[in-house]
C-alpha cells in the first residue's frame, strides 16, 4: 500500500469517527438545549419556549462553527452550558416576579437582554484573560482535584441518566423498587447497553465500532418496540422517543425595537444573580479545560482556548446566545469515539443548523433509551477511570482525595467539592513538603575548604580546626517548618562545649523563596549567635530574599556576614580561623628558598633549581595567562596573591582557584603540552619566579637529579589537590 493510499485510509477513518460522534454529540446538545431552554423559559415565558430552544441552538451553532475553525484541541465542543444557564434561570424567574401582568413580550424582552449581557459579559472578560496569558494558572489545580472531579462529574451523569430514565429523582424509596418488573425493564436495558459498550470499548479499538454501536444500538431499540406490537407513535406517547420540535425557523433575533421594550430598572434588579456568571463559568471551564488534557492525553493552549470561548459568546450573544464553554461530557464522549478531529464541531453545527431552519423532524425517531444509555456509559467511564483504574495508579493519599471529592461533588455540590479538594491537597502539600529535608548537605571546614590554595601549615591549621566551619546547603521553599528545624540543629552545634568556636555558613543558592515565618527563624538564629558569640555567614542570598529578610529584622553586622559565594564566605572564615589560630591569612613573608625548602622532596636540591627560574614582579590586576595561550611556563609565587578564574558569555567571573605564596600556578597545562583553560590574574602586587619548557628541558639536561626533584613536588602538589577534591566529593555524595 502507497504511503498516499494510507494517508487517505487514516482520514477517511477519521472523517467517519468525526461524523459519527458529532452526530451523538449533537442529539446530546439538543436535549441539553431543550432542557436549558426549558428551564429559563417556564411559568409567565412558557409561550416563549420554542423561541429559547431556537436562542440555545444558535448559541451552539455559532460557538461549534468557532472552535472547528480556531480551537487548538481538534474535536472539543463549546456549547451553552448549565451552570450559568441556571444562574440565568434564577435572574428570569426574578424578572418574571417583578414584572407580572406586563406586556409578555416586554417580560420576553427583558430576560433576553439579560441573557446577552451576560453572555457578551462573559466572552470579553474571557477574551481579556487569554489576552494577557494568565490561563496557565489552571496548572496550579492539584491532580488528584482533576481526578475527583472527573469522578464526581460521572457520578452525576450516571445519576441524570438513571433519573431521566426512571422519570423521578433517585431516593430511598426508589432503590428499593428498583427490582419491581415495571422499574427494571425502564433501567435495565440501559444499563445493559451501557456496560456493554463499556466493556467493549475498555478491550477493543477499532474504526467501526462505534457507528456499529450507534446503528446497532437504535435497530435494537426499534426491534424491540415492533416485538412489543409498539407503534412509533405508540413509542414517543410512553416517552420512549424523542418529541418533534417545532416546524420552521425557531431562532429569532433581537430587534431594535425589542431592545426598546426591555425593562432596565427591572433588568438592575437582577444583576445580583447574574454578574456572577463570568466568575463561576470561569472556574468551570479552568475546571472542564484541565479535565480534558486529560481525557484527549494531550495539553491544550488555555489562553488560546480562553479567547476562542471568549469570541465565540461575544458573537453568539449578539444574536442572543447565552453563555458557553467547553462541554466536558460530550466532548470526553467525542475522544473515547476516538473522534479528535473538527469534523465533531462540523458536524454539530450542521445539526443544530438544520434543527433551527427546518424544526428537525428527525429528532422525533431518535430512541430516548439510547441517548441516555450513551450519557451513562459516559458517566460510567469516567467512574471507572478515577474510581477503579486510579487506584494503581494514584498514591494513596491522593487516591483518598478523588473519593472525598467525589462523595461532597455527590452529597453538597461542584464548587463545594473542588474546593474541599483544594483545601485538603493544599494540606497534604504542606505535610509532604515539610517532611522534603531543606537542607541538601551539611559539611564542615575539614572536608570542605574554599578554592584558595594555601601553604602546608595553613592547610595543617584548617585540618585540625576545620570542624568549628560548619555549612549548611539549604534548597527549596523556606517556611516556620523547616527552618525551625535548621534552628534546633544550630542549638545543638552549640551545646558542643568542646569547642571554643563556630562559624555557621547557610548557602542560600537553591533556595528560591521564603515565607515571613521562615525570617522569624532567622532572626531567632541571630539573636543566639550574639548570646553564644557565633559567626553566621549567609552565601549567595538573592536580592529579593535578602531584601524580605532584612525588613523582617535579619541584618548583616560583625555577627552576620553576607558573601556572593560559597567560596567567599568559606574562605573568610577561614581566614577568621587562621587569624585566632595565630596563623596569619599571609604566608609569613620569607623568600621563595625558604618556602620550597618546607616541602621540596629534597631541600638541597632547591639551591639548584633556583638557577633556572627568573624573578617577576607583577602589579596588582595583571594577566599572567589568558584561557587559550600556550603554556610554556609556570610560576612559582613567593608572596602576593593570584586568582584562577573564567569568564561567562554574559561577563560574570567565576573563581577557579586562589593563590597565594608557596603555591605553583601554570603547571599542569605546561606539563600537558596543552593551551590554559582558563585566566590567570594577580589580585595583589606578586613577586612571582618563572620557569619556562626551554629552561626546564635544559634542566633535565644539566641536573637532572634536581629535575626529577622537581617532577616529585609537582606530582605531590597535583596528588594533594586530588585528594582535596576527592574528599570534598564524598563529603558532598554523603
Amino acid at each position: 500500500m502507497t504511503e498516499n493510499h494510507r494517508t487517505n485510509d487514516i482520514d477517511s477513518q477519521a472523517l467517519v469517527r468525526g461524523i459519527t460522534a458529532g452526530v451523538v454529540v449533537g442529539v446530546i446538545i439538543l436535549t441539553v438545549a431543550i432542557s436549558l431552554a426549558a428551564l429559563i423559559f417556564s411559568g409567565d415565558l412558557a409561550p416563549f419556549l420554542s423561541r429559547g430552544i431556537g436562542l440555545f441552538l444558535f448559541g451552539a451553532l455559532v460557538m461549534s462553527v468557532i472552535v472547528s475553525a480556531l480551537s487548538s484541541l481538534p474535536g472539543v465542543t463549546i456549547v451553552p452550558q448549565d451552570s450559568p444557564g441556571a444562574l440565568i434561570a434564577v435572574g428570569a424567574a426574578g424578572i418574571a416576579t417583578v414584572m407580572a401582568g406586563s406586556a409578555p413580550e416586554r417580560m420576553y424582552a427583558t430576560v433576553v437582554a439579560a441573557i446577552i449581557l451576560s453572555a457578551l459579559g462573559t466572552g470579553v472578560i474571557f477574551y481579556l484573560i487569554g489576552q494577557f496569558k494568565l490561563g496557565n494558572l489552571v496548572r496550579f489545580i492539584p491532580f488528584p482535584v482533576i481526578g475527583g472531579f472527573l469522578a464526581g462529574t460521572g457520578w452525576l451523569i450516571v445519576r441524570g441518566a438513571l433519573e431521566g430514565t426512571l422519570d423521578q429523582p433517585l431516593s430511598q424509596s426508589v432503590f428499593s423498587s428498583l427490582f419491581q418488573t415495571d422499574m427494571l425493564l425502564r433501567w435495565l436495558p440501559v444499563a445493559v447497553f451501557a456496560f456493554v459498550v463499556l466493556l467493549i470499548l475498555r478491550r477493543f479499538d477499532h474504526i467501526l465500532i462505534w457507528p456499529a454501536v450507534v446503528l446497532g444500538g437504535i435497530l435494537l431499540f426499534y426491534g424491540l418496540i415492533f416485538a412489543q406490537g409498539l407503534t412509533i407513535e405508540g413509542a414517543r406517547a410512553e416517552g420512549l422517543l424523542m418529541q418533534p420540535f417545532p416546524s420552521g425557523g425557531l431562532w429569532r433575533p433581537m430587534l431594535p425595537s425589542d431592545w426598546g421594550a426591555v425593562d432596565w430598572n427591572v433588568l438592575g434588579s437582577q444583576a445580583g444573580s447574574l454578574v456572577v456568571i463570568p466568575l463561576v463559568s470561569l472556574i468551570a471551564f479552568l475546571l472542564n479545560a484541565s479535565a480534558l488534557e486529560l481525557v484527549a492525553k494531550r495539553d491544550m493552549d488555555l489562553n488560546r482556548e480562553l479567547r476562542v470561548v471568549g469570541l465565540s459568546n461575544v458573537l453568539a450573544g449578539l444574536g442572543g446566545g447565552p453563555v458557553g464553554y467547553h462541554m466536558l461530557g460530550g466532548t470526553s464522549l467525542a475522544f473515547r469515539m476516538g473522534a479528535k478531529t473538527r469534523a465533531v464541531s462540523i458536524t454539530i453545527a450542521v445539526i443544530c443548523a438544520l434543527v433551527l431552519l427546518t424544526g428537525g423532524g428527525f429528532i422525533a425517531y431518535l430512541p430516548v433509551m439510547f441517548l441516555r444509555g450513551m450519557l451513562l456509559m459516559l458517566g460510567l467511564s469516567f467512574l471507572a477511570d478515577w474510581v477503579y483504574d486510579a487506584r494503581a495508579k494514584l498514591p494513596r493519599s491522593d487516591y483518598a482525595l478523588v473519593w472525598v471529592i467525589l462523595f461532597v461533588i455527590a452529597d453538597v455540590g461542584f464548587l463545594e467539592g473542588v474546593g474541599v479538594g483544594i483545601a485538603l491537597a493544599t494540606v497534604l502539600f504542606v505535610f509532604k513538603y515539610a517532611r522534603i529535608a531543606t537542607v541538601r548537605d551539611t559539611l564542615n571546614g575539614q572536608v570542605y575548604h574554599s578554592k584558595v590554595e594555601r601553604p602546608p601549615t595553613q592547610r595543617e591549621i584548617l585540618n585540625k580546626n576545620g570542624e568549628g566551619i560548619h555549612i549548611f546547603r539549604l534548597q527549596g521553599y523556606l517556611f516556620f517548618g523547616t527552618v525551625n528545624g535548621i534552628l534546633s540543629r544550630v542549638r545543638e552545634i552549640l551545646e558542643d562545649k568542646t569547642r571554643r568556636e563556630h562559624y555557621i555558613i547557610l548557602d542560600f543558592h537553591r533556595v528560591h523563596s521564603l515565607d515571613s515565618s521562615a525570617v522569624s527563624s532567622f532572626v531567632r538564629m541571630r539573636q543566639l549567635a550574639d548570646i553564644h558569640d557565633i559567626y553566621l555567614v549567609l552565601t549567595q542570598v538573592a536580592r529579593p530574599i535578602r531584601s524580605q529578610m532584612e525588613k523582617g529584622g535579619f541584618v548583616g553586622d560583625q555577627r552576620v556576614q553576607f558573601f556572593p559565594s560559597l567560596d567567599f564566605g568559606m574562605e573568610w572564615c577561614e581566614n577568621m580561623l587562621l587569624t585566632r589560630n595565630e596563623a596569619s591569612t599571609e604566608f609569613l613573608v620569607t623568600g621563595i628558598q625558604s618556602q620550597l625548602k618546607r616541602t621540596f622532596p629534597h631541600p638541597e636540591l632547591v639551591a639548584s633549581m633556583l638557577n633556572y627560574l627568573e624573578r617577576e614582579e607583577a602589579d596588582a590586576h595583571t594577566t599572567l595567562m589568558r584561557r587559550g595561550d600556550p603554556s610554556d611556563s609556570m610560576y612559582f609565587i613567593e608572596s602576593g596573591r593570584i586568582n584562577i578564574q573564567l569568564e561567562t558569555p554574559d561577563g560574570e567571573i567565576i573563581r577557579l582557584r586562589s593563590l597565594r605564596g608557596g603555591t605553583v600556578v601554570g603547571e599542569i597545562a605546561m606539563y600537558l603540552n596543552s593551551p590554559r583553560t582558563a585566566d590567570v590574574i594577580t589580585v595583589q602586587r606578586s613577586v612571582l619566579y618563572r620557569l619556562t619548557s626551554d629552561a626546564l628541558t635544559r634542566m633535565e639536561s644539566e641536573a637532572p637529579q634536581t629535575a626529577s626533584a622537581l617532577h616529585e613536588w609537582i606530582a605531590r602538589q597535583m596528588a594533594e589537590r586530588l585528594a582535596d577534591n576527592n574528599n570534598t566529593i564524598e563529603a558532598l555524595l554523603d
